[in-house]
C-alpha cells in the first residue's frame, strides 16, 4: 500500500493493512495478521487471530490447504434448505423410517428461520439470532436437537467443500435433563389391562379393546417397542406367528431402530401363556400378524382416565418390563440385549437403573450386617435331595458321567429354562450349578425359587406341572427321559 493510499484509508477511517508476505497482511491498528487469498475470481479475507509472525504463517498454510477443496463455482442448490435435505438423504440408508421423519421435522423448523439463505452467507451472527429466537419458543430437548442437526448440516457442507467453517460451532449446547420416567406398578398394570378388556356399548368395541389389551400385555412381558409388535402405522414388518418359537421358548423381534434391534428374546411364563391363548383363539397362519391393530393409544388413554392413573404410553410398559427385570435380579447386560441395545448396558443402566419405591423399601429389609442375605451355600450331603456331587474327585466325576449317560438329550447345556429345570429336578446327581437352576426355575415358573425348596422336589414338580401348559410339558417330558439299567424310564410322571 503506497503512502497516498495509506493516507486516504486513514482519513476515511478504514483499517490499514500492510502486505508482509504472499497472501499475508498485518493490520496496522492492532498488529494482528490476516490472510487475503483469491480463488476462482473471488477474494477471501480471514483473520489468523495472532500477532506472532511464525504462527500466522503456519495458520496461513493450513487455511490454504482447506481452501484447496473449496468449491467456488456458483451452486444453484447451495441454500440451507437444499443442503439440509442433501445431508439427510446421505444418512437415510442407516436410519429407521420414524427417525428420518423426525429429522425432517427438525429441518423444517430450521428452514423457517434461515429460509432460502445461501449456506455460504450464513454467519455466526445469524446463528446467534436463531439461538436467541428459538430458545424462547422451544423446549430444551427440541432446541438441542435442532442445534445438533444444524451443526451436522454445516459439517456436511464443510466436507463437500461448500464452506470453510461452521458458523454455529460457538453456540453452547444446554444440558438436557431427562424427565422422570413414570412406570406403572404391577397393580396398576393389571387394572389397566382389565379395564381395557371390559367392552362398552359401541359397535365392534369388544374386538378392538381385546386387541388393545393383548398389545399392552405383550409390551409389558417382552419389553418390545410398539412398532416391533405392530409394524407401526404402515404395518411394516410386524411381529408374525412364524417369529414365535414355542419349542425353544423364544420370540424373534424384527427391530425398528438400529442394526442390533432385530433379536431373539426368551419368553417369560406370562408371555408364553398369553401367546398360547391367542394362538388357540386365532388358529393363525405363520405369516399372520399377532396383533391386528397398530396402536392401543386410545383405549389406554381411556382406561387411565377412568382409573385416575397418569396417562401412560406404550413406551412406559417397556420401562415396566426393564424395571421388573432389574428388580427380579437380571443383570444389566442381559436386559440390554433383550431391549435391543448395542452398548453393552450403558443406556439401560442410565435409563432403567432406577427402582420403584416399593421395591426399594422391600430390599432395605433384606439388608443384614450380621450375614449377607444373598449368600446361599451350595447343597450339602445333609440335604434330602440336594446332595451335589462334586466333579473334582474321581468318584464325583464318575457319578456325573454315569448320570449324563442315562439321557439321550443333553438338557444340562440347553438354553431352554423349562428343560434345565425339569431335567435337574428329576436328577439326583448335580449336573448344573445351583445358581443356574434357580435362574431356570424363576424363568420356568415365573417366580423366585429358594434353595430350601430343593428338600421337597415332589412339591416343585407338582407346582411346575400346574403352571406350565400341558403342550409344553409334554414336549419337555418327551425330550428328557432318563433310562435306568433295564431301559425303563425313571420319570415318575411317565408312568401316570
Amino acid at each position: 500500500m503506497n503512502a497516498t493510499t495509506h493516507e486516504i484509508a486513514q482519513a476515511n477511517g478504514h483499517p490499514v493493512f500492510h502486505n508482509v508476505g504472499e497472501n499475508l497482511y498485518r493490520l496496522e491498528s492492532s498488529g494482528g495478521y490476516y490472510a487475503l487469498i483469491k480463488k476462482g475470481g473471488k477474494q477471501f479475507r480471514r483473520s489468523l487471530k495472532t500477532k506472532d509472525r511464525k504462527l500466522a504463517e503456519r495458520k496461513l498454510k493450513e487455511l490454504k490447504e482447506k481452501m484447496g477443496v473449496l468449491r467456488v463455482t456458483q451452486d444453484p442448490h447451495g441454500d440451507f434448505k437444499s443442503m439440509a435435505h442433501r445431508w439427510l438423504d446421505s444418512r437415510m440408508h442407516r436410519l429407521a423410517e420414524s427417525t428420518g421423519e423426525w429429522y425432517g421435522y427438525l429441518i423444517k423448523n430450521l428452514v423457517e428461520f434461515f429460509g432460502a439463505t445461501s449456506i455460504r452467507n450464513i454467519t455466526a451472527e445469524n446463528c446467534e439470532g436463531w439461538a436467541k429466537a428459538r430458545r424462547g419458543t422451544a423446549g430444551t430437548k427440541a432446541f438441542v436437537s435442532e442445534l445438533d442437526t444444524m451443526n451436522a448440516v454445516f459439517q456436511y457442507a464443510i466436507r463437500h467443500g461448500i464452506i470453510l467453517a461452521n458458523p454455529a460451532a460457538h453456540i453452547e449446547r444446554p444440558t438436557v435433563r431427562q424427565p422422570k420416567i413414570q412406570i406403572p406398578s404391577l397393580g396398576e398394570f393389571q387394572k389397566i389391562v382389565a379395564t381395557i378388556r371390559q367392552a362398552d356399548d359401541r359397535k365392534d368395541s369388544q374386538k378392538k379393546t381385546k386387541a388393545g389389551a393383548d398389545l399392552i400385555e405383550i409390551l409389558a412381558y417382552s419389553g418390545a417397542r410398539v412398532a416391533e409388535i405392530t409394524g407401526g402405522r404402515k404395518k411394516k414388518n410386524p411381529l408374525i406367528w412364524s417369529h414365535v418359537n414355542f419349542e425353544n421358548n423364544t420370540v424373534y423381534l424384527p427391530g425398528t431402530k438400529t442394526e442390533s434391534s432385530p433379536r431373539w428374546i426368551p419368553m417369560p411364563h406370562e408371555l408364553r401363556t398369553l401367546l398360547e391363548k391367542l394362538k388357540a383363539e386365532q388358529n393363525p397362519e405363520p405369516s399372520d400378524a399377532l396383533i391386528p391393530i397398530s396402536s392401543a393409544r386410545k383405549c389406554l388413554e381411556t382406561a387411565c382416565r377412568k382409573l385416575g392413573f397418569p396417562q401412560y404410553t406404550h413406551h412406559d410398559f417397556r420401562h415396566f418390563f426393564a424395571t421388573t427385570c432389574i428388580e427380579s435380579g437380571v443383570d444389566i447386560p442381559t436386559i440390554s440385549r433383550w431391549l435391543g441395545h448395542c452398548d453393552g448396558g450403558a443406556l439401560a443402566m442410565k435409563r432403567y437403573g432406577h427402582l420403584r419405591q416399593e421395591h426399594s423399601v422391600a430390599m432395605s429389609k433384606r439388608v443384614s450386617f450380621d450375614k449377607p442375605a444373598n449368600v446361599i451355600p451350595m447343597p450339602t450331603a445333609t440335604d434330602k435331595h440336594g446332595n451335589a456331587q462334586t466333579s473334582t474327585t474321581p468318584d464325583g466325576r464318575r457319578a456325573v458321567a454315569k448320570a449324563k449317560a442315562k439321557y439321550g438329550y443333553a438338557w444340562w447345556v440347553s438354553q431352554n429354562p423349562l428343560e434345565v429345570f425339569w431335567g435337574q429336578i428329576h436328577e439326583e446327581a448335580w449336573l448344573v450349578p445351583l445358581e443356574r437352576l434357580l435362574d431356570a426355575a424363576k424363568q420356568a415358573m415365573g417366580r423366585e425359587m429358594f434353595r430350601q425348596e430343593l428338600n421337597d422336589r415332589d412339591a416343585l414338580i407338582d407346582e411346575f406341572m400346574e403352571r406350565i401348559p400341558e403342550l409344553s410339558l409334554n414336549e419337555v417330558r418327551a425330550k428328557i427321559s432318563a433310562r435306568d439299567e433295564r431301559g425303563h424310564g425313571n420319570d415318575r410322571e411317565a408312568t401316570k
